[in-house]
Formats: C-alpha cells, structure tokens, sequence
C-alpha cells in the first residue's frame, strides 16, 4: 500500500506493469527510478529523459484524453494536483485504473513522492541511493551558503509579459535556498506579472532568465537587460540564463536547477574554477 498526497490509499497485489504518466515531473521521476519499460502513456509535454519522447501520447497537460488513456490499459496513472484532477480520478475509475496523485509543495517534498512512488512500484532499492545523493547535495548548498550575505534577485518567468515568481513557487525557494533574496518575495501569488517599473525600483543584484526555448531568444532577452544600466546586476555584469525545467519541475533535476541558481547568486562559492 502507498498512500498519495491526497491521504488516498492505493494498493497493488504485484507492481504495475504498465503506467501512464500525466506531468513532465512524474515522468522524470519513473524514469530515473528504472521504470522505463512500464511507462506506457506520458503527455504532450513529457520530453525528458529522449526515452519518454517516444512513448504514446495521450493529450496536454491540463486536458489529457480519457480514451487514449483508456486504451493503453494501464494498470496506474500518476498524476500531480491540478484543478482537474478529482474529476479526472473519478473518470479513470470508471475505467478500473487506479490513480496515484503528487502535491508537492517544496524542495523536500520531492523525495517524499519519489520515496512513495518507488514504494507503489516495487524500486525501494533504485530510490534509496538517490535520495540519499539529492538530499546531500541539498545540504551542501545549504552549507555553502549559511551566514553569507544574501544578494537581491530578480527571476524573469516571461519575458512579454514580464512574469516573476512569489513566495509558494518552486523557483523562489530555490533562490532562498541559494543564498539570496527573491525581489518580488512579497509578491500577492506564486507567478505575476510586473511592470519594467516595478523591476527598476526593486534594482535587483542579480538577474536570472528562465529560458523555456533555444538559448538565442535569451542571448535576446540578456540583451535587452543590458540597456537599462542603472539596475545593479547590469552594471555588474550579473545577467545569467537557467533551463526553465531545472526550476519548475518537481523532479531529481530540481536539486541540478539548486546548483544552477546558486551559481548564478553566488559564483565566487559554487562556480568550478577556469583551467
């Protein structure tokens, strides 16, 4: 028995054999737990690991379709928390497939659904060393950078609209975590638009780009920064770009996404020297 992050219980008499993966994060963590071969479904969006780029597709994110679900006979679908999730649990039942629901809200909450995904699938084994890996590279961040000063942050999310992240968000723990302070951590929710006034007034130390495509729109993008140099981190030269995945999926890259926005906040502590 497992019990997901909805308290619900979901027991299997042998470990399924065939599952369908409805988020990106969940994808990523059956895979790395060695589930290759039993992932039969993912959505349109899962597309790492290259393997879970060929694996069937059975519709968005949001909007995933019950019947080609249906029709791959999985014995689990994994999901995480969206608005559409109680209906579609309902909606899978009537089929016989059981469901297995994710809500993780911070960075420790990732080895906890890791830890119950490889409880539901028999990979106890695979999970437990990587836990053990993620948790203490976790620590050696925290480590880095305990009493440091903490340099002031701006995350851009979209570029038009600008978007930035609030407290709640994955990314804006991760600056904390990082050693330094998110601008907008007062923020009313998790992602909002801001005006280009309000990031002038905030005059972030250190400017992080979330590159959701190829890098040349953020060489672009680190461009159009560099024209307003009254802000610190462009005087400074402190412009930096991270693959948005890295630091909006709940998965074991999320601690590679720690690093990466630790570099950029801290490069005299996390960069690896220039031979």
């Amino acid at each position: 028995v497992s019990i997901d992050d909805l308290g619900r219980e979901v027991r299997f008499n042998h470990p399924p054999q065939k599952i369908v993966s409805l988020d990106p994060s969940v994808t990523e963590i059956l895979f790395v737990l060695g589930l290759d071969n039993e992932v039969v479904g993912v959505t349109d969006y899962c597309d790492y690991p290259e393997g879970a780029k060929f694996k069937s597709k059975v519709g968005g994110y949001l909007d995933p379709n019950i019947e080609a679900i249906a029709l791959l006979e999985p014995d689990l679908v994994a999901t995480t928390l969206k608005t559409n999730t109680p209906g579609l649990i309902k909606q899978l039942e009537n089929f016989g497939i059981k469901v297995f629901v994710l809500d993780p809200k911070n960075i420790e909450d990732i080895f906890h659904n890791i830890s119950s995904l490889a409880k539901l699938t028999s990979r106890e084994e695979k999970a437990k060393p990587l836990i053990t890996t993620l948790k203490e590279r976790l620590s050696e961040v925290k480590r880095k950078v305990n009493g440091i000063c903490r340099p002031s942050v701006f995350l851009e999310m979209g570029a038009d609209p600008l978007i930035s992240v609030g407290p709640g968000s994955f990314a804006s723990d991760l600056i904390e975590i990082a050693g330094g302070r998110n601008v907008f951590s007062h923020s009313s929710s998790r992602y909002r638009r801001f005006t280009l006034e309000e990031v002038l007034l905030a005059d972030p130390e250190v400017i992080i780009i979330c590159s959701m495509i190829s890098d040349d729109s953020c060489l672009a993008q680190k461009g159009w920064w560099e024209r307003w140099t009254s802000m610190s981190a462009v005087r400074n030269g402190r412009i930096f770009v991270v693959e948005a995945d890295l630091i909006t999926r709940p998965g074991p890259r999320m601690i590679d996404g720690l690093v990466e926005i630790a570099k950029a906040i801290h490069p005299e502590i996390f960069q690896e020297p220039k031979r």
